[in-house]
């Protein structure tokens, strides 16, 4: 049984028994290579598929999944019995595929045409760009690999839109002499072979490790700080997302409930969320709930926005969806910190003296989301007079990191484009606490 008749079958019986029906067909392929110290560890290549149906009541909703196309009968059936078990005062809807859908080019197939020989080939350049530095003494793991992604969605209202999108990633870490051994790590991402920089990456990865070399730490107090544009992304998807969805506000576990209209970070900051960003790999023209997506900004000047919404959410407050539904919540589509006008070295002669911060540890169990407060472990960069002058460690960054926004001085424009499409360049920081031991 082929999708469309699937799902024709399923939506007549739906309809037959009074319910709306809603399903989503996702097919994911990935093919990956890894090293482990220079010999081959892992080979994949796995293809993957899911079929979710809801049906939906009075607001009330009911699931069920499977993995082929097979018996829909049994599939609606188990959707309805959750549906009479569910217990739920909360409303939900379906959308009608109504509006306009951008047409997104996120699909280019050109990692598909490489042979496994031309990939292992750039797996083993990784390899040996990193190996050859004499400052290495190991490289632990080098990965190199590409997925794609097609998913399908229909509803009985009249929703019918699919999208397709592949991409590539590259990541290696690497091993440092000293009399402590000094670890680094980079990684890449690209929709096309090409445009994937594997010696780049390598190279990186080599500069991190040893630039720890020698670190120390540094006497506690407050210094002016760059946090480097991929740390900034990891602490905006770890504090900012969370923030600005419109459930967690709802549900009172946001900082922000309440501030629309608020001054909540620097005038220098602008914030958008949009559905593409060239070189990502989550660009979309539509959100879980099949509701089309769009560009909105979420700060600007310094000024808080827009929550972001799902369906539910929206309809609490008697808004129209963001088009931000992701899985079971919300989130946005890219996270993009629009860019400044100097480059990153531009920012190093800025601070002149302080500290780069290019490591943050913890982020899971020391920075919460609902206070606003984190304390990080860290390593990082000492500056003097513009220059580079040694590696810092055994730090550890805290206050509020609502606080934290409204001291961004100056934006960079080297940006740094994260796995789950947060999109940052690095922001010089005025001032920040910071605990050593020197």
């Amino acid at each position: 049984m082929t999708y469309d008749e699937f799902k024709d079958k399923i939506f007549k019986l739906a309809k037959e028994k009074g319910f709306e029906a809603q399903i989503s067909y996702s097919k994911n392929y990935e093919f990956s290579l890894r090293l482990a110290n220079g010999q081959m560890d892992e080979y994949k290549d796995a293809n993957n598929s899911s079929i979710s149906l809801k049906v939906l009541k009075d607001g009330k909703i009911g699931s069920a999944s499977t993995s082929i196309f097979d018996n829909p009968e049994r599939l609606l059936e188990e959707a309805i019995t959750n549906y009479e078990i569910i217990d739920s005062n909360e409303e939900n809807l379906f959308y009608d595929g109504s509006g306009e859908y951008l047409n997104i080019q996120s699909y280019y197939g050109e990692y598909e045409k490489l042979s496994v020989k031309e990939k292992m080939e750039k797996l083993n350049k990784m390899f040996e760009v990193a190996s050859k530095d004499e400052n290495i003494m190991m490289v632990p793991m080098t990965v190199y690999g590409h997925q794609t992604t097609e998913v399908s969605m229909a509803n009985t209202l009249g929703l019918d839109k699919t999208y397709k999108g592949d991409g590539g990633y590259a990541y290696l870490s690497v091993v440092a002499k000293d009399q402590s051994p000094r670890s680094g790590f980079w990684y890449g991402l690209a929709p096309k072979p090409e445009n994937l920089d594997i010696e780049k990456i390598s190279e990186m990865a080599v500069k991190e490790a040893v630039s720890k070399i020698g670190s120390k730490s540094v006497k506690s107090g407050k210094y002016r700080v760059i946090l480097r544009s991929d740390e900034f992304a990891s602490l905006l998807s770890t504090m900012l997302i969370p923030m600005i969805s419109a459930e967690n506000a709802q549900k009172n576990m946001s900082p922000l409930k309440n501030k629309l209209g608020e001054k909540i970070a620097s005038e220098v900051l602008k914030i958008k969320d949009v559905p593409y960003y060239e070189g990502s790999l989550s660009n979309a023209s539509f959100d879980s709930e099949g509701v089309p997506t769009k560009e909105k900004t979420i700060i600007e000047n310094g000024e808080f926005k827009t929550f972001l919404y799902n369906l539910k959410t929206a309809k609490k407050e008697g808004k129209a969806s963001t088009g931000n539904a992701s899985g079971r919540g919300i989130a946005p589509i890219n996270l993009l910190v629009e860019p400044g006008e100097k480059s990153f070295d531009e920012l190093l002669k800025e601070l002149n003296n302080g500290i780069i911060i290019t490591s943050l540890e913890g982020l899971h169990s020391g920075a919460n989301p609902i206070s606003g407060e984190f304390s990080l472990g860290a390593q990082g960069l000492k500056i003097e007079n513009g220059e580079i002058v040694c590696g810092v460690e055994q730090i550890t960054i805290s206050g509020n990191f609502l606080e934290m926004m409204k001291k961004v001085e100056q934006v960079g424009n080297d940006m740094w484009i994260s796995f789950g499409g947060t999109i940052t360049p690095s922001v010089i920081i005025s001032e920040i606490d910071i605990a050593g031991n020197e």
